[in-house]
């Protein structure tokens, strides 16, 4: 059996309420006073309890002393005439029997709950300045009931306070609620119920200015609103007319087709100008089935729906009808599902509104511009294909001189070591005369440099043809540096250069490497740095940067004090045949040398970085991984 639910009123619910909130109030006040209460009365037992233990402490140790048993007996009688002491009990030689006892239950041994209990011992001091003498040793036992009796009449005070709070409150509480809310709340009902019935603009007197007040205020204004609301509909009903009467006349008159169509797809309404693109005439369209109407295909109606079940809206979709003549027609087509009318859209099923637009000329224009840009596309390939082949005949080209000057090189280098050895030979006759000596040292210079020249082109060729390969081998590493130093060395200190050289003391002794090629980057460079350095020093450094038990990574840094070269400038430090200042060519050269070293360090896995000002000197580093040998 179901229970009824219990129907509050407002009044019996913020009384209850008040009642309660007080209640809690009063019970915590209350509960507050008689812990604290309890507290001071217990704290006050206690020290009752210690001031009685000295006294009795003081008091016996004389009769014990001088065996005084009937000063003893008064004693324990003294002692027991107050009423907070339960039990005594004295055990000691002096005593009669080592004993005297006093209790006010003779039933019980063990303190109860409500008793305290004090052991202490009874010394006999004969003068203030010897020892004491322990006698006998005391048992107090006190008991709390008085104070028991105190906090319970306490106890029931707060209660009776409670109750006689609770019922005031409640009485007063439901007075006011019923003066204050209760009774402005039916007249607000009872205004309420009469603008139900139709009385729109009814008003109720405003008695007080709190917040019912307020409320009474808002449903008079409330009721004043609606009784304009009501006049405004009535007003309206024409214009509303008026404007469904615009809408139909957009709607037939519009220049895009517009149709209406149940979840079926049946048509619910059409406008004119979708029906002329149909050809439909005269023929109503209403009830028949778009797919009917339009030609679509099957496939494509399905792709439709499957559109507009997914995502609730179809737009941009391009279609081609047909017409009821069979002439194809190209349209664009922008619909979407509109809920069903009513409250909760039961009122009625959900429907379909689109809108259709005739795209057959721009189909027309976008076919022919596709054949336009078919043809262009067939002359870009064209030309591509022509641009493809003229590449690979110029790389053809460019590999076939790289290999010829590659193959090339013993037929250049033969004549010219002859050359260069008969001119040392004649240099070392000694019945040459000085000055034909100084012709054969002038020739001597220009073949060493001729033959400098070739080793550059040839070795840029073979770079280019890809037919430089590393050749790897145990290298001493500080011999290597020694050797390119040692072929510069020279130069600088010609040109009254300081030629410095750090080599790090962890460097190691052997590593795998192609010491040709590094001895070559490394003399490069250097040479560079002694030519294009007039004065201040050039420097060689050699730095460990990593060093495990296989490999180890070293940092080799050429810096001077030259002249330097601008951001321009170093842009193109490292292309081909590339003389970037004019005294490159005042000093010689073929702006091959940094090309090839570039090239080879690339080859060893790293690359050379170069930072460089105008007129304050160049830095060249470059760091090389290399395995330990």
């Amino acid at each position: 059996m179901a229970l009824t639910p219990i129907n509050l009123g407002i009044q019996t619910r913020l009384t209850a309420g008040i009642a309660l909130v007080a209640s809690l109030l009063v019970l915590a006040v209350g509960w507050y006073w008689t812990t604290h209460e309890e507290a001071e009365l217990m704290a006050g037992l206690r020290q009752r309890e210690a001031r009685m233990a000295g006294l009795i402490e003081r008091g016996f140790a004389g009769p014990i002393w001088n065996l005084d048993h009937v000063a003893i007996e008064n004693l324990l009688d003294a002692v027991m005439a107050d009423p907070e002491v339960h039990a005594i009990e004295l055990k000691g030689l002096g005593l009669r029997g080592g004993q005297a006892k006093r209790s006010r239950d003779t039933t019980t041994s063990t303190p109860s709950p409500g008793q305290l209990r004090r052991e202490f011992t009874i010394t006999y001091q004969p003068a203030a300045d010897t020892a004491g003498t322990q006698v006998a040793s005391a048992v107090l036992v006190f008991t709390s009931d008085l104070v028991d009796g105190q906090i319970q009449r306490t106890r029931l005070f707060v209660v009776e306070l409670l109750a006689v709070v609770v019922v005031g409150i409640v009485i007063a509480s439901s007075l006011l609620v019923h003066w204050l809310v209760r009774r402005p709340v039916l007249k607000l009902g009872a205004l309420a119920q009469r603008v139900a019935k139709g009385d729109l603009g009814a008003q109720e007197t405003v008695e007080r200015n709190d917040e019912i007040g307020e409320l009474i205020m808002r449903f008079n204004a409330m009721s004043l609103k609606l009784r304009s609301a009501a006049d405004q509909v009535q007003l309206s009903s024409e214009g509303l007319r008026a404007s469904e009467a615009r809408y139909r006349s957009l709607f037939e008159n519009a220049t895009e087709g517009v149709f209406q169509a149940d979840a079926d797809g049946r048509v619910l309404s059409m406008n004119r100008a979708f029906t002329q693109m149909l050809g439909l005439g005269s023929q109503s369209p209403v009830g028949r089935l778009l797919r009917d109407l339009t030609g679509i295909e099957r496939s494509e109606m399905r792709r439709v729906a499957a559109v507009m079940n997914e995502q609730g809206k179809i737009q941009q979709c391009q279609l081609q009808l047909r017409s009821a003549g069979g002439r194809p027609l190209w349209v664009e087509l922008n619909a979407h599902w509109v809920a069903a009318e009513g409250a909760g859209g039961g009122g009625g099923q959900r429907r379909i509104e689109g809108m259709v637009s005739d795209i057959s000329l721009r189909r027309q224009a976008e076919a022919e511009l596709t054949r336009h840009r078919d043809h262009l596309e067939e002359l870009v390939n064209e030309r591509t294909a022509e641009l493809s082949e003229a590449k690979l005949r110029a790389e053809s080209a460019n590999q076939a001189k790289g290999r010829f000057l590659a193959t090339m090189s013993h037929e250049f280098r033969t004549p010219l070591n002859a050359i260069l050895g008969f001119t040392q030979l004649l240099q070392m006759d000694a019945a040459i005369p000085a000055g034909q000596q100084a012709k054969l040292q002038l020739m001597r210079d220009s073949g060493l440099h001729l033959l400098e020249l070739i080793n550059d082109v040839l070795d840029m060729a073979s770079i280019e043809a890809g037919k430089v390969s590393l050749k790897a081998a145990p290298v001493d590493l500080r011999a290597l540096v020694d050797m390119a130093c040692d072929s510069v060395r020279l130069r600088a200190e010609q040109k009254g250069l300081a030629f410095a050289v750090d080599v790090d003391a962890r460097l190691p002794t052997t590593v795998v490497a192609d010491g040709q090629r590094l001895r070559q980057v490394l003399l490069n460079l250097l040479s560079n740095a002694v030519k294009f350095t007039d004065s201040g020093s050039v420097q060689l450094a050699a730095r460990v940067v990593e060093l495990d038990a296989a490999h180890t990574r070293l940092r080799f840094e050429v810096n001077d004090s030259g002249i330097g070269m601008t951001p321009a400038q170093q842009a193109r430090l490292f292309q081909a045949f590339e003389q970037v200042s004019d005294a490159s060519r005042h000093l010689g050269g073929t702006g091959l040398g940094l090309s090839i070293s570039q090239q080879l360090v690339r080859l060893m896995g790293s690359q050379i970085l170069v930072q460089s000002t105008a007129g304050q000197g160049s830095s060249f580093v470059f760091e090389l991984r290399l395995p330990l040998a």
